[in-house]
């Protein structure tokens, strides 16, 4: 592992670890909402958006050491940097859209504990993402493992979504536009974790090359 290597997967371990705090707060968000906690809501939302400001600087670092090191230029480093850096974004769409939702649901509303299940997956996804980043810097022969659990949290992110997708669809009782914010929230948490197994695939090709 060269110097540039070193500090690239040293400081995606570090946006790692910011990515899987804000999923956390994700968590913490969801539950404020529903119970109509608004102050905690918002106070949530903030430190996602921070997390988000904070990892575009990591973002940034990345990028100029990775063009910096110009006899050893690597595309595959270029591409898992940019791909870490959705995974931030779609997160902070997420929060940034729940706050806006003007709508009080029952406290036994049914698609509450469905919420609830996406969102425990959600964070299941950013520890498995920061066990993946320590590991690249740690010991990258023990990588594709956790590659492979990021691919399987994934297809069960799928399907919760696609059950919550179709329950809210079915929903006559709540106005469409806010279904369609409802399901927007989703949405992006879904891309979140599609954005994770992008980068599990991007970790797999810098492997192939070693």
């Amino acid at each position: 592992m060269d110097r540039m290597e070193k500090i690239v997967f040293k400081t995606l371990e570090e946006q790692s670890k910011l990515i899987s705090q804000s999923f956390k707060e994700m968590g913490i968000c969801i539950n404020a909402y529903f119970k109509m906690d608004e102050e905690s809501l918002q106070k949530s939302i903030l430190k996602i958006r921070n997390h988000e400001k904070q990892t575009i600087k990591l973002k940034n670092k990345n990028l100029e050491t990775v063009a910096q090191a110009v006899s050893i230029y690597r595309s595959d480093f270029f591409r898992l940097v940019l791909k870490m850096n959705d995974v931030q974004a779609n997160q902070a769409g997420s929060a940034v859209r729940l706050g806006k939702i003007r709508y009080k649901p029952r406290p036994d509303d049914e698609m509450i504990p469905k919420f609830q299940q996406l969102v425990d997956v959600f964070i299941k996804m950013g520890d498995a993402l920061h066990d993946l980043m320590k590991k690249l810097g740690d010991d990258m022969n023990s990588a594709e493992k956790f590659c492979n659990e990021l691919d399987e949290i994934e297809d069960n992110v799928d399907n919760i979504y696609r059950d919550l997708h179709g329950h809210l669809y079915n929903r006559d009782d709540i106005p469409l536009r806010i279904i369609m914010q409802y399901l927007s929230v989703a949405k992006h948490i879904e891309e979140a974790c599609d954005s994770c197994a992008s980068v599990a695939d991007s970790v797999r090709i810098i492997l192939a090359t070693h």
